[in-house]
């Protein structure tokens, strides 16, 4: 019964995960701890520490690589290298000042700020860069998300 029911919590926290990402939270360490926990409850016969090993270090890229694509976004869009800069210090900024309305306009706000004071450029090619590391945030959670739900399919199979 005990085991049920810490089954259906950790269920409930990974998808927890899933909707957090959406959310730009780190909602992917949610899932992952989750996968911790049932492998831990296995005695890692299932889930074994290769797996989690790998698991974590999927986790990480996943991480890294969303950051680098809100970057890219801000570039692509037309910003120099301090535009990209920006986004990634206004994500982190924003996140620790405004939470969930932070993290989506962290990025745009250091994007534009760093093309305005770093690179010299006027407002409207500065939004421009603001507006791609937009594209890029919505481009990382959709990728984020669909690291966070092939995890959880992939775990299912194995415990299923």
């Amino acid at each position: 019964m005990l085991t049920t029911i810490i089954y259906i919590i950790l269920g409930i926290l990974a998808l927890s995960g899933v909707i957090l990402t959406l959310f730009t939270l780190p909602g992917v360490w949610l899932v992952y701890m989750s996968v911790f926990i049932l492998a831990w409850m296995g005695n890692f016969e299932i889930i074994t520490p290769l797996i989690l090993i790998i698991l974590f270090i999927l986790s990480l890229l996943s991480t890294l690589i969303d950051n680098i694509v809100i970057a890219m976004g801000a570039k692509k869009l037309g910003g120099t290298k301090y535009g990209m800069i920006g986004a990634i210090l206004g994500g982190f900024v924003g996140l620790i000042i405004g939470n969930i309305p932070g993290m989506f306009l962290g990025p745009i706000l250091g994007a534009v700020i760093f093309e305005l004071i770093f690179a010299h450029k006027d407002f409207k090619q500065s939004l421009k860069a603001g507006i791609g590391s937009f594209i890029g945030i919505l481009a990382g959670i959709i990728l984020k998300v669909g690291f966070t739900i092939g995890m959880i399919v992939y775990v299912l199979s194995l415990v299923i």
